[in-house]
């Protein structure tokens, strides 16, 4: 009986310890992350038929090395929000534009882990933005100026001239830049 009883305990444990793992993939990283309570019968609710169109200027890397940047976890908020509010994922337009010390966050693992010595912390919730449909840009001054190399980024970051030309493209497209 002693055993069964170890053996259960055991098997809890595991269940308990590997949950969140499992929960830190792609809409559930995005639910996990942008999980603020909801705010049940809003008086001023998100109409559902607007198009919404924003994007965050983020420039801080993670506070730790393994961490995620402050910045990342905004989209993820809003598109929880929006959600809950009734408005369709077509109708959610997100974009991220990277510079300053955030810009290493971009780089792929093997190439973030060999330059901190860390795995890339912000590797899946950007992997889950991406999928999300959340545009990921960077200043590509930036990545000159933070020796950051191109060919180690993350496959589906997108590389501006500068930031400034990205906040001015997306804004003449109707985005409005936030700053986390």
């Amino acid at each position: 009986m002693h055993r069964a009883v170890r053996a259960s305990v055991l098997v809890a444990l595991a269940t308990l310890v590997s949950a969140p793992l499992a929960a830190q993939t792609g809409e559930a990283l995005i639910r996990e992350i942008g999980g603020t309570p909801a705010v049940t019968d809003p008086s001023f609710r998100a109409p559902a038929e607007l198009t919404y169109r924003l994007a965050w200027h983020v420039t801080e890397a993670p506070p730790e090395a393994n961490g995620i940047a402050p910045g990342f976890r905004s989209p993820p908020n809003l598109l929880r929000q929006l959600e809950s509010n009734g408005v369709p994922r077509r109708n959610i337009k997100l974009a991220v534009i990277v510079h300053g010390t955030a810009t290493p966050s971009l780089l792929n693992n093997a190439a973030y882990k060999a330059r901190t010595g860390a795995d890339n912390g912000s590797l899946a919730l950007l992997t889950a933005l991406h999928e999300a449909g959340v545009q990921i840009i960077v200043c590509g001054q930036a990545l000159i100026n933070r020796n950051v190399p191109r060919d180690q980024l993350l496959p589906f970051v997108q590389v501006a001239t500068t930031a400034t030309s990205a906040h001015a493209i997306l804004a003449a497209q109707g985005y409005e830049i936030f700053r986390p």
